[in-house]
C-alpha cells in the first residue's frame, strides 16, 4: 500500500493543486490519510507511521495553506529512512540483517550476518543520496522534476544500489568466502 501511495502521491498532488485551492487538497489528503490510517491501525505503529505523516502535514498545509508543506512528505520519509538506517548501523541491530532473517528460509552464517551488518552502512550512503536528491528537488522550481523523481525516479536510485549489492556479493563477498 505505501508503495501505490509513494507512486501515485506527487502526480495527484500537482494535478489537484491545478483544480483546486489549497485547503481542498490538504483536506482530500486529510480523508485520505485517515482512512488510510484507519485501514492499517490494527496492522501496529510500523504500519500507521506513514499516514500520520500524511495526516499532519495536510493540517499544517491547510491551516498555512502552504504547498511547500505538501511538497515536504517525500523528503521527510526519506530523511526518515536514512536515520532508521544509520541508528540500525550504529546500534549494531541491521534493520536489514532484520528483515534479511525474518524472509530468509535459510539460517544465516555468522560472516553473512556480518556482511549484510557492514552492508547496512552501504544501504544508508544510498538512502543519504535520495534523501539529497529530494532535497534539491524540493527546492527547485521545476515541478515536473519533483513529480517524476518523488513518485518513480528515487526507485531508479535504489534499483540501482540493489545490482552493485548483488554484484558486490556475488563477485567479491561469496568468491571470498569460498576461498
Amino acid at each position: 500500500m505505501n508503495l501505490i501511495i509513494s507512486l501515485l502521491y506527487a502526480p495527484i498532488v500537482f494535478i489537484s493543486l491545478k483544480y483546486f485551492d489549497i485547503t481542498k487538497v490538504s483536506l482530500v489528503i486529510f480523508c485520505l490519510s485517515t482512512l488510510w490510517f484507519i485501514m492499517v491501525f490494527k496492522r501496529g505503529y510500523k504500519e500507521y507511521l506513514y499516514p500520520l505523516l500524511y495526516i499532519c502535514i495536510s493540517i499544517l498545509a491547510f491551516f498555512l495553506k502552504e504547498f511547500l508543506l505538501l511538497k515536504t512528505i517525500p523528503f521527510l520519509i526519506s530523511s526518515f529512512i536514512t536515520t532508521i538506517m544509520f541508528i540500525s548501523y550504529i546500534n549494531k541491530t541491521s534493520i536489514i540483517l532484520f528483515f534479511a532473517k525474518k524472509f530468509s528460509k535459510k539460517e544465516f552464517s555468522k560472516k553473512e550476518e556480518e556482511y549484510i551488518h557492514k552492508s547496512t552502512l552501504f544501504w544508508f550512503f544510498t538512502s543519504l543520496i535520495n534523501a539529497i536528491i529530494h532535497l534539491i528537488i524540493f527546492f527547485d522550481t521545476n515541478m515536473d522534476y519533483w513529480i517524476y523523481y518523488s513518485s518513480i525516479g528515487w526507485y531508479f536510485v535504489f534499483i540501482f544500489a540493489g545490482v552493485l549489492q548483488f554484484l558486490h556479493r556475488k563477485f567479491i563477498f561469496l568468491k571470498d568466502s569460498n576461498d
